[in-house]
């Protein structure tokens, strides 16, 4: 509870002090406004949002995209989408209810019961609506993926559909960082994370290539992927995917760094 004291009050002598309490300012509120439905998707918000929208259809489609490259059957369990019409709303909310988290413009929050994204209408919302909305999708099919993947999957499915993945600011940036002796590939380094807090932009650089170099060079070792999330979905539990992928000729650091290099050079 939060006091404040008013010494000398109008009327009163400097020695009468009077104790005056501030009552604390109300938590913003939850969206609550307006609400779509699309499928299993719940999108509640503070300001009007039309019932057919590009993204809105773009966020939805990526439930089958999800489940296609998980080679998985979609799951039905909702996804409560929370949309604040600022940037100020939405960190004000999060500040009250989620103190702890850091300062991002959106997040995924999973409990024992349900599966919740945070965001605002901002200039990036398609970005991160469809990272945080991938999160939903998998982990109402798989729960226990380690963090590297859950997130480098999710920077796999940021970008617009139908560009298989391609994040080209990430290729660019590890480039940048491998040619001034700042990086080199470890996924053993990765599968040791576990706190999304330590996660750097480098952290999940180096997941979205693992995923991309697994899901768009070779069918074998997409299966690698596939076979290691069937693991975790039925077993909870597989053998590391940095020991997995050896049984298709990866040699990891080299295998990454070539691979990189070969994106950048069809890009230009």
């Amino acid at each position: 509870m939060r006091k404040s004291w008013a010494i000398g009050l109008l009327g009163l002598t400097l020695a009468a002090g009077c104790r005056l309490w501030t009552p604390p300012a109300a938590p913003p509120p939850m969206p609550t406004d307006n609400t779509l439905t699309l499928d299993e998707l719940v999108i509640t918000s503070d300001f009007s949002l039309p019932s057919q929208h590009r993204l809105l259809e773009e966020i939805r489609m990526l439930r089958s995209d999800v489940s296609q490259t998980f080679r998985m059957t979609p799951s039905k369990e909702p996804i409560q989408v929370y949309l604040f019409g600022t940037e100020d709303k939405f960190k004000q909310f999060m500040k009250v209810h989620y103190p702890t988290f850091p300062d991002r413009r959106a997040f995924f929050v999973e409990s024992d019961t349900r599966l919740m994204v945070y965001a605002y209408w901002g200039d990036r919302m398609a970005e991160d609506l469809r990272h945080e909305v991938s999160h939903g999708y998998m982990h109402s099919i798989v729960r226990n993926m380690p963090l590297w993947l859950d997130e480098g999957l999710a920077k796999y499915f940021e970008v617009p559909r139908g560009t298989h993945g391609l994040n080209w600011p990430l290729v660019e940036q590890l480039l940048s960082a491998l040619n001034e002796g700042q990086w080199q590939p470890d996924l053993r380094r990765l599968e040791a994370l576990n706190d999304p807090a330590t996660m750097t932009q480098m952290d999940y650089a180096e997941s979205w290539a693992w995923v991309h170099l697994l899901l768009e060079t070779e069918p074998a070792r997409r299966a690698v992927l596939q076979g290691y999330l069937a693991d975790l979905r039925k077993d909870g539990s597989a053998a590391p995917l940095s020991v997995q992928i050896r049984q298709v000729n990866i040699a990891p650091q080299r295998t990454l760094i070539e691979y990189l290099h070969g994106l950048a050079a069809a890009h230009h």
